[in-house]
């Protein structure tokens, strides 16, 4: 399959040429664009070509390339979320011009499917089989567990959803998940419906853990402009949730599970009762583990 030119430094499509040597801009304005952003990151002594630095150079910027952005980008997402990603953001972090990251990454969005693809991989998949299927469940939670708490943006980017998206480092996640029922003999349609049931829970609690990541930046981010935090903030002691009388059922509960939260203890528990009720259908459907 052929894939489309663009211009190499705003991004735009190129028509193809039957002959001669292919285009890389689509006018000489964008030409003189990145002719001028070169000129702008090389050395002050570096050749008039804009060729290599002189060889046992020391001081010459390190070379701008995709995995230098992707980490950027990653350490930007990590640190203030998606909403703060931007190429621009990414340029200055790194000392260039948002004309050059251009050169290498054609959009935000190809920044964060390439962002999502190295963090992803960052965390190995198992080498060996898992020894039956509740353990090759329990280790995918722990390893999806880990990538959400590493970086809590990219849960957003690997929800499970209706609408079918593909990704290398996501679809080989799942493969290496489905191999959990190996052996069990089950039907396509039943090894999805547990896959489902187990992905939802996982994803689901992240959900409320990358929610409080963002309640907390907010939060910071209020106290660095002075203003005061709303009396029903994230501080569970001025809730009147823990009042006590107010609530008498959901009160006593919320102060007996949630004060304070321990939010990997009740990820614990809770897939343990996910895999509970896996284990009962396999026995109900007569199916050997």
């Amino acid at each position: 399959m052929s894939v489309q030119p663009v211009c190499a430094s705003c991004g735009k499509p190129l028509e193809a040429t039957n002959r001669g040597r292919p285009r890389r801009y689509c006018s000489r304005a964008c030409q003189a664009r990145a002719y001028r952003a070169r000129r702008a990151e090389a050395p002050a002594d570096a050749p008039a070509g804009g060729g290599d630095a002189p060889e046992g150079r020391s001081d010459a910027p390190p070379q701008l390339t995709v995995e230098r952005i992707v980490r950027a980008g990653i350490a930007v997402a990590d640190a203030e979320g998606l909403d703060a990603l931007s190429m621009r953001r990414v340029a200055t972090d790194l000392g260039m011009s948002t004309m050059a990251l251009y050169r290498h990454v054609a959009s935000k969005d190809e920044l964060v499917a390439l962002m999502v693809e190295a963090a992803m991989t960052g965390i190995p998949l198992p080498d060996s089989p898992p020894r039956d299927w509740r353990h090759g469940l329990e280790r995918a939670a722990r390893r999806d567990w880990d990538l959400y708490h590493r970086h809590p943006w990219i849960l957003s980017k690997v929800m499970v959803t209706t609408r079918a998206h593909f990704s290398p480092a996501l679809a080989a996640d799942s493969e290496s998940t489905f191999t959990s029922f190996d052996g069990l003999g089950l039907e396509p349609a039943d090894a999805f419906r547990y896959m489902f049931m187990f992905t939802a829970y996982v994803q689901g609690v992240a959900l409320t853990y990358v929610s409080d990541v963002e309640a907390e930046r907010q939060a910071r981010l209020t106290a660095k402009r002075g203003e005061e935090e709303p009396a029903t903030g994230a501080g569970g002691a001025r809730s009147p949730l823990f009042e006590p009388g107010a609530y008498p059922r959901l009160g006593p509960a919320m102060r007996a599970g949630a004060d304070p939260w321990d939010l990997d203890a009740l990820f614990v528990s809770g897939l343990a009762g996910v895999l509970d009720g896996i284990a009962a259908d396999l026995a109900r459907r007569g199916i050997e583990t």
